[in-house]
């Protein structure tokens, strides 16, 4: 049993890791050819490597094919653009409410996704079969343009077939070749016999095994010198037995030498002249077959290539004619979502080309019997066309993308705790309003919910106090994802949400040393929190901006960090288009809301001590500072030895 468990876990990361390849791989072909967003992006790098977008997306996956998780990162992207929105609101909508149409996308995406390996292997520089059939196309110069031509390809492939049985009979000819020539310069024969020759090389391995006498007589005595080459050149098994067996006479006269040197070569015996003539049988065997195995699998592998190639060819014709019939029925069906596919993906340049890939002969795969120059053509036109399928792909990952939004939504809604669809309020000054929101970078059975608000009849700024490790980070990201999903996706972690359409989003959850540029922990802080400054400044009374930092300048002193976030609560304080939200474990910040007129307000994240040295942290938001923290040094010790042994975090 455990074994079993064991290969099926195996198994499991083994898929899984090969899908995220064929992922990888998908969305390197796609960035090959931009993508062009209706809106541009309110966030930068650093916000969705702090906000961790690229795990959510990971989280939240519930694409058919490996192009929908570039759809899904495309429209991760927050804008500020409310007609795109609620255009994607209304995608999103449609899908959600006429269940068959979904299903009948989804099952032409399965499709795709079953076939689309082939076609991303037309991008890759090291696949062996792109390699392969290189061997059937002409490459000299002046005659490449017979590449064009499936009766040329056609020529070629038989060439090459020819080419590789006249090797065998070649080989296996020339032992017949060799003895002819020795015949004709060792005897009296005046011409050398070549189709003799080959005649007699094809008999070669027949008297290699034959007992009888081919080229010897029946002896009573020894047999001479030359009988023994004879029946060692190119006699047969019995004739080497035979001389071996009767023994020889060594004449040195016949080879021009003096006769003194004469010799008798006595009987070996059976066993002796068995060995001996089976040697030369054996080493025969061997390089016969040797050349027999390699000219085989040479034709075995062309015909294996020219199998694949045509397997190939024809996935990609089914890919295409999938995403051909999916947008027909996207067009039919779901008007809203028509605009996401390529109109020119049948322009003059690409007609032809799409035609041709449509053939019967490609959709429907044949039998052995197919014309391998149509083949040839077709990949070859693939091979340089492939780029003009790229914007079609775009269009396939963002309905898969659309889909799998859909799907995610309607799971949720059987769950503790879901998404619902955000209301974009018209306002004149920022707000946001999230009932039960909970940070979808943790499963939904972790989850815990807390309702944020920011701005309208509540502080627009806010300072979070508490220790390290007591969940002010959870509670910012919920803010920062929460917000990226409403006006990206369209979809907010909770149940119920309004704000106002944000303009910019920005971070500081995760500041790190550049040793590149010289900037210590402190220093790149600091970088950011003036660039953070600088941003709301020059921002227009009319922008929304949602500004999330972590306890900033923590690479100092407390007392010098307390300072310079109290500074930095005064600066913004004048900017009412801004939401401040800010996750500190100093004192002095909380005085922001007294000394600011209540643009400021307090919060801390609940946390019990259940007994003494020993805490739950509840993750719930609630008002007022964390005086405990600051005041009651004997419980704030005992927290600092639970956090320690206990190796927990905020960080999700």
């Amino acid at each position: 049993m455990v074994l079993v468990l064991l290969l099926m876990t195996i198994s499991f990361f083994q898929t899984a890791l090969a899908d995220q390849t064929l992922s990888k791989n998908a969305e390197h072909v796609l960035d090959r050819v931009e993508y062009v967003s209706p809106a541009p992006s309110i966030i930068g790098k650093r916000e969705w490597e702090e906000l961790q977008l690229d795990r959510l997306v990971t989280i939240l996956d519930r694409t058919k094919t490996s192009f929908g998780r570039w759809g899904l990162v495309q429209l991760l992207h927050p804008i500020a653009d409310k007609q795109e929105l609620l255009q994607r609101k209304k995608i999103i909508t449609f899908l959600i409410e006429h269940e068959e149409d979904m299903r009948v996308f989804q099952e032409q995406l399965e499709r795709v996704h079953r076939i689309e390996k082939s076609l991303l292997a037309y991008w890759d520089k090291h696949d062996q079969l792109n390699q392969s059939v290189e061997q059937f196309y002409y490459r000299a110069v002046g005659f490449r343009e017979l590449n064009k031509s499936s009766l040329a390809l056609n020529a070629s492939t038989m060439m090459e077939m020819f080419n590789s049985w006249k090797y065998l009979i070649a080989t296996l000819a020339l032992g017949g070749l060799s003895a002819e020539f020795q015949k004709w310069i060792y005897s009296e024969q005046e011409k050398m016999d070549i189709w003799g020759g080959i005649r007699a090389g094809l008999e070669v391995p027949f008297r290699q095994h034959f007992p009888g006498l081919v080229e010897l007589k029946p002896h009573q005595g020894s047999y001479t010198y030359k009988d023994y080459i004879k029946a060692f050149t190119y006699g047969s098994w019995g004739d080497r037995y035979n001389v071996l067996f009767r023994g020889y006479i060594a004449d040195p006269s016949e080879l021009g030498l003096p006769r003194v040197f004469q010799s008798v070569v006595p009987s070996f015996g059976k066993l002796g002249a068995f060995v001996g003539a089976s040697i030369p049988t054996v080493f025969f065997d061997y390089q016969w077959g040797s050349a027999i195995y390699s000219v085989g699998q040479r034709i075995i592998s062309m015909h294996r290539t020219l199998n694949q190639l045509q397997e190939r060819v024809s996935d990609v014709a089914q890919c295409v004619q999938a995403i051909k019939k999916l947008r027909a029925l996207v067009v039919k069906q779901a008007p809203e979502l028509a605009t996401y596919f390529a109109d020119d993906m049948y322009d003059s340049d690409k007609a032809d080309f799409i035609k041709k890939l449509l053939a019967q002969r490609f959709v429907q795969k044949p039998g052995p019997l197919y014309s391998r120059g149509h083949v040839l053509t077709m990949h070859l036109d693939i091979v340089q066309k492939k780029k003009t399928l790229i914007p079609l792909l775009h269009s396939v990952a963002l309905l898969d993308a659309y889909c799998s939004i859909a799907q995610l939504y309607k799971e949720s809604q059987s769950q503790d705790v879901g998404f619902s669809f955000p209301e974009f309020i018209e306002s004149p000054k920022p707000f946001l309003q999230y009932h039960n929101a909970w940070l979808s970078l943790l499963s939904s059975d972790q989850a815990i919910s807390n309702n944020l608000i920011l701005g309208n009849n509540n502080q627009g700024k806010i300072i979070i106090t508490g220790p390290n490790g007591g969940g002010k980070s959870t509670i910012l990201k919920t803010f920062g994802v929460s917000a990226v999903l409403a006006q990206s996706w369209c979809i907010v972690p909770a149940k119920r949400a309004q704000q106002t359409l944000f303009s910019d989003i920005k971070t500081s959850l995760a500041p790190h040393e550049d040793l590149k540029r010289g900037l210590s922990t402190f220093m790149a802080e600091k970088k950011i929190m003036v660039e953070l400054l600088d941003d709301i400044r020059h921002s227009d009374a009319r922008d929304r901006m949602l500004v999330l930092i972590d306890e900033p300048y923590k690479g100092t002193v407390d007392a010098e960090s307390a300072k310079r976030i109290y500074q930095f609560g005064q600066d913004v304080a004048a900017f009412p288009q801004a939401l401040v939200a800010i996750a500190t474990h100093v004192k002095k910040p909380i005085t922001l809301e007294k000394d600011t007129g209540g643009i400021f307000g307090n919060y801390q994240v609940k946390i019990e001590e259940i007994k003494p040295g020993i805490f739950e942290r509840l993750f719930k938001l609630e008002q007022g500072p964390a005086m405990w923290w600051f005041e009651d040094e004997e419980k704030r010790s005992r927290f600092v030895d639970w956090i320690s042994v206990s190796g927990v975090s905020d960080e999700t």
